[in-house]
């Protein structure tokens, strides 16, 4: 490859990933065509996007930027998968077709600019997301309110019941037997 091709190719890796702090990288090896690009469709579906990337151009092209550390450590075959709401949600799509793919393994993630290499990305698809997170903070943030209205209503209820039974036991003629 001459130079001014590789520096054309650096440029457009460098546009492309200079502000991306969400990455998976993985392992494509054995697939045929027509399943690459069923994988590629089914990612481009859910907005994500797969690419197979020269090492040596990658690592040029992000610098110091939040996916260098990933990018010091990628060896061997590398495919970079981005985009999605999170490189959660990328991990889960990606591993849907590992059973598919038998040549597909995840090798690294970048999560919020924090590289994970291979032994913590495994359980990346099984954390919640960041929108999981929210609805759970929302939640127990709600909590205490809830219990505090149902709480406060809850008397209002009880004695709207007790009032009722009286009445009722009035209208039928029956004496209202003092308490006590």
């Amino acid at each position: 490859m001459s130079k001014p091709v590789k520096e054309m190719i650096t440029g457009e890796l460098r546009e492309r990933y200079s502000r991306v702090d969400n990455a998976l990288w993985v392992e494509l090896i054995g697939a045929d065509g027509i399943t690459t690009n069923e994988l590629r469709r089914s990612l481009c579906d859910k907005g994500m996007r797969i690419e197979v990337v020269r090492t040596a151009l990658l690592r040029r092209a992000v610098g110091d930027g939040p996916l260098a550390r990933m990018a010091r450590d990628i060896n061997g075959p590398a495919a970079l998968v981005t985009g999605g709401d999170s490189v959660i949600d990328v991990a889960k799509a990606v591993e849907e077709w590992m059973p598919k793919i038998k040549g597909l393994r995840l090798r690294g993630a970048t999560l919020e600019g924090e590289y994970l290499d291979e032994k913590r990305v495994d359980g990346l698809s099984r954390m919640p997301t960041k929108r999981d997170l929210q609805c759970q903070i929302a939640s127990c943030a709600l909590s205490p309110g809830g219990r505090i209205a149902a709480a406060a209503l809850s008397g209002g209820a009880n004695l709207a019941g007790c009032l009722k039974a009286m009445i009722e036991k009035l209208e039928k003629g029956e004496e209202l037997r003092k308490a006590g």
